[in-house]
């Protein structure tokens, strides 16, 4: 069958569709916006061959196209981009759509190549079981539906753990736009030791209370024993008072900082040998407050971003977006920014600090230093992990970065609405890069230690990450 009507089948109740001036119109607009603004637009790629895939994929355009096969053409060709921060949003008419529709009743994770069952939200299977593997739904082999949804997925440059995160936490929804709509899922897994599982289970809405499956007990009770820390962050003492667990779920919070002093004020008059910082799953925050970890962390003063790039000071197509219209921003645009030599803008550490020398802090850490990553660890996380590396003042232990070692497209950003479908896409217009010895162009920051997550593992109450960090600490 023909891959565009295929999609077009799976919609049928789908409406509007676009006209093909409508739709060449939207997409024309998008690919004006990203080459204009968009800080990482050929971060990864020649802006030729950025080009001639953006003129492939218009040749996709047809008229009386439905919206999320238009939402499709858009999304496939601003992952080419690369960047993990140029999210997106389905029209309203498919999001509503989509709210009220029955769609795959589990959540899922990947583990390398295999989806994972984290959760089954059916109230009545008791078959499918958290740490199960999915092989096939409705026939369609687990591979085959990684491919797919790889293909809209957004991640920084060339992380396969980043792309694997971001496939898990949308699996169902992706299923539902991308593969097929249905009410009903016949669902084939495996269990830890080999046996098959074959269930049929029915759709549910997103909006649906969480259904009480007693097979999400062991993974309900494994999730409260592991979460040692409240209100995001936290600190404990293990191997006698030996060595410290520094979790931090996100960079943010108005009292980060006095509670980053005090922890490490702690840690001196407690004589702690090593810290094991755990950054897994740390979606970003504060760029500032990153850089303040680091500084905790060393004795003397370092660099942690090497330039922040800016393509255009203002868009020229902000109708369509939410960029504000306040003459204070735009003045100080102009006035803490320089034209860069080959064209743009740099910020300079007037607009942002990070650009500027970093002081160590007060309360300084001088010990052995773990962290713990996976693709979950992303912006100004993963910033945090690739400076720490290229210092060379910890070993890190999991999984490769979510986040780019080298930098990331994030920092000021505008929401663009396309005025036809109503398709919305995050832009950002800031192009980091970090203060970091050159790696892996487009991977993340690499572990010294490999240690996949495995969600048998969780379920088991055991770490393996924080287990090889506490065996290399007594070294």
């Amino acid at each position: 069958m023909n891959l565009l009507l295929g999609i077009a089948l799976a919609y049928p109740a789908l409406n509007p569709t676009l006209t093909l001036a409508q739709a060449q119109a939207d997409f024309d607009l998008m690919r004006r916006a990203i080459q204009e603004a968009h800080a990482g637009f050929d971060r990864y790629a020649p802006r030729a061959e950025m080009a001639r895939d953006l003129d492939d994929a218009r040749r996709r355009l047809r008229d009386g196209m439905p919206l999320p096969e238009f939402s499709r053409v858009v999304a496939e060709s601003m992952v080419r981009i690369r960047c993990g921060h140029t999210h997106w949003r389905l029209d309203p008419d498919t999001q509503r759509a989509l709210d009220a529709a029955p769609i795959l009743p589990l959540q899922v994770a990947v583990e390398g190549s295999r989806p994972v069952v984290a959760w089954n939200n059916s109230p009545e299977d008791r078959s499918i079981r958290p740490g199960m593997e999915i092989v096939s739904i409705n026939g369609r082999s687990a591979a085959s539906l990684l491919r797919s949804m790889g293909r809209v997925t957004p991640r920084d440059g060339f992380s396969a753990a980043g792309e694997r995160t971001v496939i898990g936490w949308r699996f169902a929804e992706n299923y539902w736009w991308l593969v097929e709509r249905g009410s009903e899922f016949a669902v084939t897994a495996r269990t830890e030791d080999g046996r098959t599982i074959r269930a049929r289970l029915m759709g549910r809405s997103r909006k649906a209370p969480a259904a009480e499956n007693p097979v999400n007990a062991p993974a309900q009770a494994a999730r409260e024993r592991q979460r040692w820390w409240t209100g995001g962050r936290g600190v404990r003492f293990l191997e006698n008072g030996g060595v410290a667990q520094l979790r931090i779920d996100s960079f943010r919070g108005d009292d980060f900082p006095k509670w980053l002093d005090h922890t490490f004020r702690d840690l001196r008059e407690k004589h702690v040998r090593a810290l094991v910082i755990d950054l897994r799953g740390n979606g970003g925050g504060d760029d500032n407050y990153g850089s303040l970890l680091v500084a905790h962390l060393t004795d003397r003063p370092f660099r942690y971003f090497d330039r922040i790039w800016m393509p255009t000071l203002v868009p020229s197509f902000r109708e369509h977006t939410n960029f504000p219209n306040d003459p204070k921003v735009m003045r100080e645009l102009r006035e803490k920014t320089k034209r860069a030599e080959n064209g743009g803008f740099l910020v300079t550490s007037a607009l942002h600090a990070g650009v500027g020398d970093q002081a160590p802090a007060k309360e300084s850490f001088g010990g052995k230093v773990f962290v713990l990553t996976d693709g979950g660890t992303f912006s100004t996380a993963a910033d945090v992990c690739a400076v720490l590396r290229s210092m060379r003042r910890a070993t890190f232990i999991g999984e490769e970065t979510g986040g780019a070692y080298e930098g990331n497209n994030s920092g000021l950003s505008t929401m663009v609405t396309l005025p036809n479908s109503k398709f919305q896409f995050n832009l950002p217009m800031f192009r980091y890069t970090n203060a970091v010895t050159p790696d892996r162009r487009g991977r993340g920051t690499m572990p010294h230690h490999v240690v996949p997550g495995r969600l048998t593992d969780g379920l088991r109450g055991v770490d393996r990450a924080l287990e090889k960090a506490l065996a290399l600490s007594r070294r």
